[in-house]
Order: structure tokens, then sequence, then C-alpha cells
């Protein structure tokens, strides 16, 4: 359907059928399937209906495909930053790095490794090249440095830590900052 068809069904302002104007009393209901026309009444959507028919159908069917085949623009925990695509709503299928707070998809973390091997180089974030920690002590550095600058990603992670831990008036304390500022 093209865009001035479109805007014409949205500035309709009479019935298909009979040409009444709508508004004080007169209220115009769309086609249900198609969106295209306005009717008055019930008795003029069944007047014009076979003449409306065919074009209906086709543009249901469009609706059809548009909400069928339309992509997410987004996933709820957001993009990878460096592909940009939806991130797995599956935990184990991204990762958190400490050194920049960013989740990265594991499609992007496996070309990260990859490049690495094959150039014999050091472990390092794929997305800040920051040296990746070795123990849990130089993670949990990096990720209170990121707290103290107000990430609320980092906070996200640190009350899911402490929730687990069983530190539940902690957790909803980090929660409720990031929340605050906006994850």
């Amino acid at each position: 359907m093209s865009a001035a068809a479109k805007s014409e069904s949205d500035t309709m302002l009479c019935c298909t059928s009979c040409g009444i104007a709508g508004g004080g009393d007169i209220i115009l209901k769309k086609c249900d399937d198609c969106d295209l026309v306005k009717y008055c009444s019930i008795k003029c959507q069944k007047e014009h209906g076979p003449k409306h028919k065919e074009e209906c159908k086709k543009r249901a069917v469009e609706l059809y495909d548009e909400i069928l085949f339309k992509q997410p623009e987004s996933s709820c925990f957001g993009d990878c930053p460096i592909c940009c695509f939806p991130l797995s709503i599956v935990p184990e299928k991204s990762s958190l790095y400490s050194c920049c707070s960013k989740h990265i998809c594991e499609g992007c973390n496996f070309a990260n490794q990859k490049r690495e091997v094959e150039g014999k180089l050091q472990h390092s974030c794929p997305f800040c090249r920051n040296a990746v920690p070795n123990t849990e002590e130089e993670f949990n550095k990096q990720l209170t440095k990121r707290i103290e600058a107000n990430d609320p990603v980092a906070m996200c992670y640190m009350g899911g830590k402490r929730c687990e831990e069983g530190d539940y008036k902690s957790a909803f304390e980090y929660w409720s900052k990031a929340a605050a500022l906006g994850d």
C-alpha cells in the first residue's frame, strides 16, 4: 500500500459507502481487516463489501506479512555494541566484561577469540581491548570501579550477585540505583 493511500485512509472523514461525514454523533469505524476504509454503520459496510472485498483481502495479507516478518528492534537485554544485533534472552549466549560493563554476544566474542589465537595476542575485551582479568578478585576490582563511575550495567550485575548470595537488601539497593540511572 502506498503512503498516499495510507495517509488518505487516516484522514478519511466520510463513510466510504454513503458519503456521510463523520463527526458529532456519527462515528466512523475502520474496516476490521484492512484499515483502508471507514463506515458509518454495519449496513453501509455490508452494502460496500462486494466492491471492497478484493482490495481488503490484499491489504489484510500485507498486514499479516508485516506482523509475521517484522524483526524486533532489540531484545530486553539491548544490542551487542559491536555487531548491533539484539542480545539473546539466554544469559549464557552473551558475556559481561567488567572493564567496560558491556554485554557482548557470543558471535563477537568468538570472533575476538579467533583474532587473538591467529595473532597470538593476549586475551582482551572485544569492545575496549583492555586485558581480561585472570582472577575473581581482579574482576571485582574492575566492577567496583565501574560502580563508582555510576555505571548502571555494573550495578545491575552486582545486584544479581548480591541476590545470589542472599543479601537481598543490598541487591535491592544496587538494582534501585541502576534503575534510577537508566538500566
